[in-house]
């Protein structure tokens, strides 16, 4: 006889763990913004919660005198910057700001393991790492002269997966992967009434959308972009943050320089698009004038439409020299919507993306840049709602064995999902077209359903949403933006 499981009862199973022991005094300044390294740590030992704590942006300073006064110190970070010096070495920017160097001969003189790999592996290696543990020593010609070494390094994402466990415990639940996704990230959606996880369904839907690749030709893999306007509150910038390491995404809290985002044509540095997979462009609305905005898409507008970036010395206006390099990136904007009356909806606006534009032309941005901007953006979500997201946060959150093996078991099910062309043919050959398929496709990856009946609305019955086109209809109301926009249903 089969046994019916509570969801809920989910999170008692081992593959969460406590994000703040009982033990723990979580007024203790050690742990603030730590929930972006959680799913990383195998227990709540001291010492590692240390390393994160000296490793903070904050503690750049601290940190520095710290490696001077003890000749080392272990970091727990991220890499955001690589520059060749030699072809022995090459120097790495880390989150918390500090210039580290990985010298070919010092990494093999200390890790017997790496002896038969070339740097330039070591460097893409190094790249690709979403958590990195570092033993960092100093080593100074004189009192005022330093430089520092990388001794060793580890992955902290390197494990091994647990894609058994995780799909035997998510069939025990019976729940959807975007439900699944929102337990990782320490939300319970199985307390909620109908309505609250509509709501919810309408805050998270997109962002969860934002984050996964989609093979368009063999070739080529794209990103679905994402602006995302609510009212405060809403946990868009803390979805991120939680998964910034996970996902490798770099959060910007205004827009980027071309030298931090690209590249620095002067030195050679790499910037953000090649170390993350995703940019997150924070309080995109306070930072919203016509000087930032243009200077952005300057040098942007090539790179959302097809991951073409160009390089260039000098100025944005003189392009006297420039290079084009390919990298594909997902972006997601995020900002505050000020209070939208249902008159104004009612009367002169029919969707999301022609409010958006009217947002830009009140700024005074110029009709091409916020024209072309607006045509590259996948999904547009404008929330008009308040939404307490606290009241069904959880204190746990997935392991990274687990983490890793639903991202992977989620792309694996993106590359085979079908869409049925037929309920898109109203959307013609464009760009919306492109991105609705892409969009259906990972609607059905993540199991999430067009219409809610008088049933479970966490588990939708997927063959009859496939029959009824439910995830093009979804998908088709995502891009165009009037998912929720007049009316909460459908949801």
């Amino acid at each position: 006889m089969m046994t019916d499981y509570d969801p809920k009862q989910i999170f008692s199973e081992p593959i969460f763990m406590d994000t703040m022991p009982e033990d723990i005094d979580i007024t203790d300044e050690k742990y603030d913004g730590i929930s972006p390294y959680l799913p990383f740590i195998k227990d709540w030992n001291s010492d590692i919660i240390d390393t994160i704590y000296w490793s903070k942006p904050e503690k750049e300073k601290e940190f520095t005198l710290k490696l001077l006064r003890n000749g080392s110190i272990e970091f727990i970070g991220r890499i955001t910057e690589v520059k060749v010096n030699s072809p022995e070495e090459f120097t790495a920017r880390l989150t918390n700001g500090i210039e580290v160097i990985f010298n070919e001969n010092i990494l093999k003189k200390n890790n017997p393991d790496i002896k038969d790999k070339d740097l330039t592996d070591i460097l893409e290696e190094v790249k690709k790492v979403r958590l990195l543990y570092i033993n960092i020593i100093a080593k100074s010609k004189d009192k005022k002269h330093h430089k520092f070494y990388i001794k060793s390094y580890m992955d902290l994402a390197k494990v091994d997966l647990r894609t058994k466990e995780l799909l035997e415990i998510k069939e025990r639940y019976k729940i959807t992967w975007f439900d699944l996704f929102l337990c990782a990230i320490s939300i319970n959606p199985f307390d909620m009434s109908t309505e609250d996880y509509l709501l919810l369904r309408q805050f998270y839907v997109p962002r969860v959308l934002s984050l996964f690749p989609v093979k368009t030709r063999d070739e080529f893999t794209k990103y679905t972009h994402l602006l995302q306007f609510t009212r405060p509150g809403s946990g868009k910038s803390t979805f991120y943050s939680k998964l910034s390491n996970i996902m490798r995404i770099h959060i910007f809290s205004r827009f980027p320089s071309r030298t931090r985002l690209v590249m620095d044509a002067r030195t050679a540095a790499q910037g953000a698009i090649f170390h993350n997979d995703y940019i997150v462009i924070d309080a995109f609305d306070k930072n919203l004038n016509k000087e930032n905005f243009e200077e952005f898409m300057s040098y942007a507008e090539r790179g959302l439409s097809n991951g073409e970036w160009d390089v260039e010395k000098g100025s944005a206006s003189t392009k006297s020299e420039r290079d084009t390099i390919k990298r594909d990136v997902g972006f997601i904007f995020l900002g505050n919507v000020d209070k939208i009356s249902n008159e104004t909806l009612a009367d002169f606006l029919k969707d999301g993306r022609e409010w958006l534009r009217g947002e830009l032309n009140k700024r005074g941005l110029t009709p091409s840049s916020a024209g072309a901007f607006v045509d590259r953006l996948a999904m547009i979500s404008i929330i008009d709602q308040d939404f307490d997201i606290d009241r069904y946060v959880v204190d746990k959150t997935l392991r990274i064995q687990y983490f890793m093996a639903m991202i992977n078991i989620i792309k694996q099910n993106i590359l085979k999902a079908k869409v049925n062309t037929s309920k898109l043919s109203d959307l013609g050959k464009g760009r919306e077209r492109t991105f609705a398929k892409m969009i259906a496709r990972k609607l059905r990856a993540l199991e999430i359903s067009n219409v809610i009946e008088d049933k479970d609305p966490h588990i939708p019955d997927m063959e009859t949403d496939m029959q009824m086109g439910g995830a093009e209809i979804l998908a088709k109301s995502l891009v165009k933006g009037t998912w929720g926009w007049k009316s909460a249903l459908p949801q």
